[in-house]
């Protein structure tokens, strides 16, 4: 019996000291991190108002697809992070806010084809920029040791700018010249989802991969005609121009826990 209870002691007490010697996650910690980011900005843009009189429709038939579709961009970024874990046996449920500094610059330019015999062609130009890019997630993982791998989502704000210039290029001497143009700067919010894995390199120090899906949501902005010496005429041409944002990011951090 008491053999029986001494080796059920050295059991137990092996458990115990086999689990402390575990890797803790919990705690605070702050991180930096590289990557790369690949931006889709999707515009969807309608000519009204004047544009509609049948003697137009034919130029704005020939604008409309250079004017819709999609701007695709990528660069490299650079970021810092800060969070919280708190481990539950196997499981971690944290926190976690970052800054991302992107700078991508995306843009098309383009050239309408006459549908009639007068050289006067109409030249597109659209440019979508994002700055930078914050998020505020949530995380939840399951323990390896010092593997961790998790799913995350939350908030998303970045600031983005877009613009979209219509220019008639070639006119007769003396006639008006017309531009239309849209731009905005915004800084909007939306959502961020997706996962990662993190490596435990000592006591201290992680190493961590993660992808997030960002969706900065769509907004919408007017433009109206303008013609040089004539104040007012040509803001009978208008449109309504949509804008959607979204990234996908690749990243790599590694994170100092307190």
């Amino acid at each position: 019996m008491r053999i029986a209870t001494l080796i059920s002691c050295a059991l137990l007490t092996s458990g115990v000291s086999a689990h402390a010697q575990g890797y803790d996650w919990s705690g605070a910690y702050a991180g930096a991190s590289v990557g790369a980011a690949w931006v889709d900005t999707g515009v969807s843009t309608e000519l009204t108002n004047f544009w509609n009189v049948p003697s137009d429709q034919v130029d704005r038939d020939s604008l409309l697809p250079l004017l819709n579709g999609s701007l695709n961009g990528e660069n490299v970024f650079g970021g810092v992070a800060l969070g919280y874990n708190l481990q539950q046996s196997e499981l971690i449920f944290g926190v976690e806010a970052d800054v991302n500094f992107l700078d991508v610059d995306e843009s098309r330019t383009g050239f309408n084809v006459p549908a009639i015999p007068v050289p006067f062609p109409y030249r597109i130009e659209t440019v979508a920029k994002v700055d930078w890019l914050a998020t505020f997630r949530g995380r939840i993982g399951w323990t390896f040791d010092r593997s961790l791998i998790y799913v995350t989502g939350g908030l998303a704000v970045g600031r983005h700018e877009f613009s979209q210039h219509i220019s008639q290029l070639v006119l007769p001497p003396g006639a008006a010249s017309f531009d239309q143009q849209a731009a905005f700067q915004k800084t909007s919010w939306g959502w961020a989802l997706g996962g990662g894995f993190e490596q435990a390199l000592s006591e201290r120090w992680s190493l961590k991969l993660q992808y997030l899906h960002v969706d900065l949501g769509s907004h919408r902005v007017q433009s109206f005609g303008e013609c040089a010496g004539w104040p007012g005429l040509c803001a009978v041409y208008s449109g309504s121009h949509k804008v959607n944002v979204k990234l996908d990011t690749v990243s790599a951090s590694i994170n100092y826990r307190f």
